[in-house]
């Protein structure tokens, strides 16, 4: 991970209320880290949808015997 920046927000406590309880939901360990995979899936989301270029992986388990 390159230089960490702290920055402040701010939010509607309902907003807030929902944000934490995504947190627990997701077994997160902290509001930065989900606010992290957030702003990394969206901006992936933005890069599949302009066609830039993207890797994946497809991987098949198959048991021929069977």
């Amino acid at each position: 991970m390159g230089k960490l920046v702290r920055f402040g927000i701010s939010l509607d406590i309902t907003l807030l209320n929902k944000f934490d309880q995504h947190i627990r939901d997701k077994n997160y360990n902290c509001r930065s880290e989900a606010l992290r995979d957030l702003i990394r899936q969206e901006l992936v989301e933005k890069q599949w949808k302009t066609g830039d270029e993207i890797a994946g992986a497809i991987t098949l388990i198959y048991d021929h015997h069977h």
